[in-house]
């Protein structure tokens, strides 16, 4: 057992908390006090699957290093973890031993607590509010030149672990599509994804188009999981590509956000999501094909010559398509998002389906 505990109630986080989730990383500094500047609660419409605090720091005299700022941002959950304990485990993880060397933009990591035994985890971050980052998502155009910057990172991350033999030696602990502690939450989903489709009716609407019922997507989705997902050629994931994890700096820079589902598996997990999510409907008609090209020459610009050739690829495409809909947005309570960018992230990831008949090369 843990000797801190993280509050139901940002106003009650101590100097104390504070200090021990800096401690591991950053052993010398301590907090003397510290000031609530906003608190963004997840189920608010401005965050996902974690509460996050908007903190200015006071530290010790002469305890704090120059590259720890007085502002930074506590991604917490303050009542009680939502999701499985893995997922914020692996979030922990991926920031420390794995952002230190990601080949693209992402938040600046300080410090870190899990607790295994309640799933209580606080990660600091910097707050990416003071350089000036602009937060995308569907309802916020992005060009098709950003769209390839984000595309590009991917590639990146994916050529560096592409089949790698490091995915078994230094990642077992990551969950897979099928297996690593997800899979029991995957499989017993439904009954959240019901309860989401009796408080907004309209969802059946959007999905009604597909001709199959809720529950038959979902058994869908645990056979793609457990066939080409987990088979498919393996890589490092980002594990949650939407474009609302994404994030614009100065000069096009782009970043990625949140990396709770980051695992091992197939790489189109990782590309259709994006794909599907961040161009309207008629612009991924016209140019997914062109994007996964477009992915593959940056794999091959990278060193990685056992890519798919483009038959193989599509059919990946269409099967990770089904990911998307069931994982990532059907599961997804409306507040979290608001209704608008739930909506049209629902229509992005249904229409996918019917466009490429989808359901066509669901595995038996």
């Amino acid at each position: 057992m843990q000797d801190w505990v993280f509050p139901k109630d940002e106003r009650e986080l101590t100097p104390e908390l504070l200090t021990a989730v800096l401690s591991v990383d950053r052993p010398d500094v301590v907090v003397e006090g510290l000031d609530i500047v906003d608190a963004i609660h997840s189920a608010s419409g401005r965050a996902s699957t974690a509460d996050r605090v908007v903190l200015d720091l006071h530290y010790r005299a002469g305890t704090a290093p120059d590259d720890l700022p007085r502002r930074v941002v506590l991604k917490t959950m303050l009542i009680a973890p939502i999701g499985p304990p893995v997922m914020y485990e692996t979030e922990v993880r991926f920031y420390r031993e794995i952002r230190p060397t990601v080949p693209f933009e992402a938040p600046v990591f300080f410090g870190a607590l899990f607790d295994p035994a309640s799933g209580h985890f606080g990660i600091l971050l910097e707050d990416l509010r003071e350089r000036g980052a602009v937060f995308a998502n569907v309802t916020v155009d992005v060009s098709l030149e950003r769209v390839r910057i984000l595309i590009g990172h991917l590639a990146a991350l994916h050529a560096k672990y592409w089949e790698s033999p490091a995915l078994e030696a230094e990642f077992s602990w990551m969950a897979t599509p099928a297996g690593g502690g997800m899979e029991e939450f995957f499989r017993h989903v439904l009954p959240r994804i019901e309860a989401h489709l009796d408080e907004d009716p309209w969802r059946l609407e959007i999905l009604e188009p597909i001709g199959r019922s809720v529950p038959e997507l979902h058994a869908d989705m645990v056979r793609i999981a457990a066939g080409p997902l987990e088979q498919g050629p393996r890589t490092l994931l980002h594990g949650d590509t939407h474009v609302g994890n994404t994030y614009l700096l100065d000069e096009g820079r782009m970043g990625w956000l949140d990396f709770q589902l980051s695992h091992r598996g197939c790489y189109a997990r990782d590309l259709t999501y994006l794909i599907t999510t961040v161009l309207p409907i008629e612009q991924r008609r016209t140019h997914e094909r062109e994007l996964i090209a477009f992915y593959f020459d940056e794999l091959k610009r990278r060193g990685v010559t056992s890519v798919p050739d483009m038959d193989t690829a599509w059919t990946l495409h269409r099967q990770a398509a089904l990911w998307g809909l069931v994982i990532g947005w059907l599961t997804c309570p409306t507040p979290n998002y608001g209704r608008e960018i739930t909506e049209e992230n629902l229509r992005r990831l249904t229409q996918i389906l019917i466009d490429l008949d989808c359901l066509e090369v669901v595995p038996e």
